[in-house]
């Protein structure tokens, strides 16, 4: 077997494992990894991660959906505040790879280091212990409904337009928005963001796999190895803290997004 497939099918173990924990590193942890380790362009990498988080968070999503734990209406103003946001982003990509080929790859690298160091702040400021996190963290903001909806849209623009750029961000950076909004039970927000961040990858995706920017061999590979992860995960809830995985990952991705930034 080629090393080079052993590599991504070992990416996509450790992925879907940390999805299985977690639910979250479809986007933030795979682009880095096929950068560093699997030897991808940045574009490429994008593209790959993004087919792999529809496949992953389709799935899951789909379950949230079945079990009622999906806010539609959340997912509905996200989305519609997404697809304008995903074709910035897919301008953004195609502009640089048609007119400035030689920045390119310079450009995502800095926006992928830049998105990697935000979200792992994000994680952080979400792990710290009650007395010392921001209360802006865990609080609902009191809005007039038309304005919070407004918010929500564009909330969903921005994001949409990062993770089309860079595949990061849909999970980790819509929780807050939707703590902030909404006062939701665990499982709604959870299968929300799931649901949300399946819809806004899939829209993501397209530009991407119609500029070529998809190794489809490699997205086989990383969910040979990330499929056996998942189902191995989740027999371990409730038996290791939320904070172990998801503060690793936070480390992590800092530590990535510096070296990314850098590169």
């Amino acid at each position: 077997m080629d090393f080079a497939v052993i590599i991504q099918i070992a990416i996509g173990a450790l992925v879907g494992f940390m999805i299985g924990l977690t639910g979250l590193g479809s986007g933030s942890m795979l682009t880095p990894l096929l950068i560093l380790f699997g030897r991808m362009a940045p574009a490429t990498a994008v593209g790959t991660s993004l087919i792999f988080s529809v496949v992953t968070k389709g799935w899951g999503g789909w379950n949230f959906y079945r079990r009622g734990m999906v806010n539609m209406e959340i997912v509905r103003d996200l989305c519609i505040g997404g697809i304008p946001g995903t074709v910035l982003g897919a301008f953004i990509v195609r502009y640089l790879g048609i007119r400035r080929p030689d920045v390119m790859d310079a450009y995502l690298m800095r926006s992928i280091g830049l998105a990697l160091m935000l979200v792992s702040i994000i994680m952080m400021l979400r792990l710290l212990p009650e007395k010392f996190r921001p209360r802006v963290v865990d609080r609902e903001f009191q809005l007039h409904p038309g304005l919070r909806r407004g918010l929500v849209i564009v909330s969903g623009f921005i994001v949409a337009a990062c993770v089309t750029v860079t595949s990061i961000g849909a999970g980790a950076a819509m929780v807050p928005i939707m703590v902030l909004c909404y006062r939701l039970e665990a499982g709604t927000l959870v299968g929300s963001n799931v649901f949300t961040s399946a819809v806004l990858a899939f829209i993501a995706a397209i530009p991407h796999a119609g500029l070529g920017h998809v190794a489809w061999s490699a997205v086989g590979f990383l969910l040979i190895g990330s499929i056996p992860a998942l189902w191995c995960a989740s027999q371990l809830h409730g038996r290791v803290p939320r904070y172990i995985p998801e503060g690793i990952i936070a480390v992590a991705l800092l530590g990535m997004g510096l070296r990314i930034f850098a590169f």
